[in-house]
């Protein structure tokens, strides 16, 4: 599946060069998306403890006064370009659910888009895995708050399905960090394009817990 589907996932062209009569939001936009794709590409390759900001400018064909004009720093950036990333793909989630019938559905097709959303734009899709934020308490605090998202989502299983309710606390935060790690680990070796393959399994067992082992197969085939 192609980038297309993700509105707003555009990495920003380059402006012309020379005088413009272009609005100057019009180019702040410009350069602040340019900025983040630049960092989810650097970051990609260096990882986010030796990462530094002449890596994302050179990725992102911004000059250093530009850079600080939009960032205080490289945490900031990084910061930014998580949650931009993360507001892209819960949107394309929310897209995908408001199609879908009951919640088994729903919890389906979520799991989709998020597979065919780190398939086809990895770099980015780094930047919701947690381990790629690495030692940094701010950052680490930034995932939480996006993981708590996802967790509220799949909570939602309690409702559907009575026996649910008894499930450990826990239950969704590790589900969720469960999938996440298993879609970090093909995105940090570079096996992006076998994503796809892990969709059954993952709708599998994030349905296990709310309807059993049964009908979780069960609609895991149906959806593959």
């Amino acid at each position: 599946m192609g980038k297309g589907i993700f509105e707003g996932n555009g990495a920003g062209s380059k402006l012309p060069r020379g005088p413009h009569k272009l609005p100057r939001e019009v180019v702040g936009k410009n350069q602040r998306q340019r900025l983040l794709a630049g960092t989810a590409r650097a970051l990609s390759e260096h990882g986010y403890a030796e990462l530094t900001v002449e890596q994302i400018l050179r990725e992102a064909g911004i000059s250093r006064t530009t850079f600080y004009e939009h960032f205080k720093n490289r945490r900031d950036c990084v910061l930014a370009a998580h949650q931009a990333a993360f507001d892209r793909l819960f949107a394309a989630i929310a897209r995908a659910c408001e199609r879908q019938g009951e919640w088994p559905h729903r919890l389906a097709a979520a799991i989709g888009v998020a597979v065919d959303y780190a398939t086809a734009i990895p770099e980015e899709a780094q930047l919701l895995v947690p381990d790629a934020m690495g030692a940094d308490p701010v950052l680490a605090s930034g995932a939480v708050v996006s993981t708590n998202r996802l967790v509220d989502l799949l909570r939602v299983g309690r409702e559907y399905s009575p026996e649910a309710a008894e499930l450990p606390e826990l239950t969704e935060r590790a589900l969720v960090g469960a999938a996440t790690s298993v879609i970090g680990a093909r995105l940090v070796s570079d096996q992006a394009d076998r994503l796809p393959e892990l969709k059954s399994q993952l709708v599998e067992l994030l349905l296990l817990p709310y309807v059993g082992a049964k009908e979780a197969r069960r609609l895991a085939t149906s959806r593959a």
